[in-house]
């Protein structure tokens, strides 16, 4: 075989390789991405994802797992989610997407700021405000979160002008004004 030959075949493989890794990581991307705006409901048409930082600890029965996700609000949709506490309880349920389940279903909204509960956050009755890593961190798994953002999620969930539910998972919280859409989850 000449040596031309061989390197064709070598470029081949190499190439041929190169676009499969190529296509499963884009598949698991895309995966990935379809999931997490899973979690948010439809109605808030949300699309993309600003920020994302989740770990997880072992898996099955005894696993935990820790989660920020920050979403982009729509224009239109933060409009009508301004009009208060109604348009949440009232959105229609979640397209019937094959193996969604409970992503993405919150009820019994409510308006920030949030408060403690011995069920969701830690109660300390010496501390004045909420902090977001203090229930990301509940259960003894943190993850590092950029501290810009930790502010501006403690600002959301301690003054007015927000909604949240908790869902079977983990808890939204929606900022008409600001545009955004914050998920939180422990476990």
């Amino acid at each position: 075989m000449s040596t031309a030959r061989k390197l064709l075949i070598y470029a081949t493989l190499v190439f041929g390789t190169f676009a499969c890794a190529l296509a499963i990581r884009l598949a698991y991307l895309h995966t990935l991405k379809e999931h997490r705006l899973s979690l948010v409901p439809d109605a808030l048409q949300v699309t993309s994802i600003v920020y994302a930082m989740e770990e997880s600890w072992g898996f099955g029965p005894g696993g935990n797992e820790t989660g920020i996700l920050v979403y982009r609000l729509p224009a239109a949709t933060a409009a009508l989610a301004g009009t208060g506490l109604g348009f949440f309880e009232n959105m229609p349920g979640n397209s019937a997407t094959a193996g969604r389940r409970w992503r993405g279903s919150y009820s019994d909204w409510k308006e920030t700021p949030i408060a403690a509960d011995e069920r969701h956050w830690p109660v300390d009755s010496r501390q004045q405000s909420l902090s977001s890593l203090d229930y990301l961190c509940r259960y003894g798994f943190c993850i590092e979160v950029a501290a810009a953002l930790i502010r501006d999620v403690d600002s959301l969930i301690n003054s007015p002008g927000s909604y949240y539910a908790y869902g079977r998972i983990g808890l939204i919280v929606v900022s008409p004004e600001k545009r955004l859409v914050v998920y939180l989850y422990n476990g």
